[in-house]
């Protein structure tokens, strides 16, 4: 009896150590995917759309993209993961965005692929700043983080871009240009943004210029590269065709990604500009 006592209470001991490990092998496993987790089309929510981008960020990134030959924006959606869900700081580079993007395929693929897709279409095919800076002008433009703002025509809506405003108030003077390459997906007048362009990226961002006084050599349909002449800035729109002066003259310059249950979505390209700054081109106006 003694020895049947003694051999019962290690066989106890055996179970609850075993049960104890598939406990903890069980909570480490959770824990893990708990960290690369990625909730359901966060890419359609505003901690995506309305995301602060430093330019550090993007400048850092695009260096380490360069020169370890490896892609931009995956660098970008692991850090924007990984920093929850803001990109105000490079924490992951190199060997360490691929160990952390092979974690997020792993438990989150579906997910991440929507974030890595989404900021290809945005970032990928940036090159220039949307506005010919003159070489001999002091006039430039201003603008500010209006994403989301209040606006009414024909019933109150959210602003859904970056007005870039003139210095220099007057229509037909500031060249506009493409911001990337792409198609000349739309032209031609719209009653809320006038005459205005959309073009379409090479990685499927939409990048939309309105307001426009005139349209440059260009139809739908053109394929351009970055730094194609547009048009020119005005104050059209709100209207008919040919309605112009319900504003200062300014570009509204608008980014749209497409998702899974939109066509398009707009962002906040007000982070776009600011590291778009860095990049701009001169004309002689």
């Amino acid at each position: 009896m003694i020895y049947a006592g003694i051999f019962m209470k290690k066989y106890y001991y055996v179970v609850l150590t075993i049960l104890l490990g598939m406990i903890c092998v069980y909570l480490t496993g959770y824990m893990v995917r708990s960290s690369y987790f990625i909730k359901e089309n966060l890419v359609e929510t505003m901690e995506f759309r309305n995301c602060k981008i430093r330019t550090k960020v993007l400048k850092d990134a695009k260096e380490v993209a360069e020169k370890r030959n490896y892609d931009f924006s995956k660098i970008i959606a692991v850090n924007f993961l990984e920093n929850n869900n803001s990109l105000t700081k490079l924490h992951l580079k190199g060997k360490n965005v691929k160990r952390s993007e092979k974690m997020y395929i792993q438990f989150s693929n579906q997910e991440y692929q929507k974030i890595y897709r989404g900021f290809a279409a945005i970032l990928n095919d940036l090159k220039y700043f949307p506005v010919a800076q003159s070489r001999s002008s002091e006039y430039w433009v201003g603008y500010d983080n209006s994403f989301g703002a209040d606006r009414n025509f024909r019933g109150a809506y959210k602003h859904e871009g970056c007005d870039i405003m003139a210095e220099k108030n007057v229509s037909g003077f500031y060249p506009v240009i493409s911001a990337t390459d792409g198609v000349i997906e739309n032209i031609g007048w719209l009653p809320k943004g006038g005459y205005r362009v959309g073009i379409r990226s090479n990685h499927g961002g939409y990048f939309y210029y309105a307001h426009l006084s005139a349209y440059a050599n260009i139809k739908r349909g053109d394929r351009i590269k970055a730094g194609t002449l547009l048009g020119y800035m005005g104050d059209t729109g709100y209207g008919e065709e040919g309605t112009k002066g319900k504003f200062d003259v300014h570009l509204h310059f608008g980014i749209y990604i497409a998702t899974e249950n939109y066509d398009e979505l707009s962002i906040n390209p007000y982070y776009i500009l600011k590291y778009l700054e860095e990049s701009v081109l001169y004309a002689d106006y």
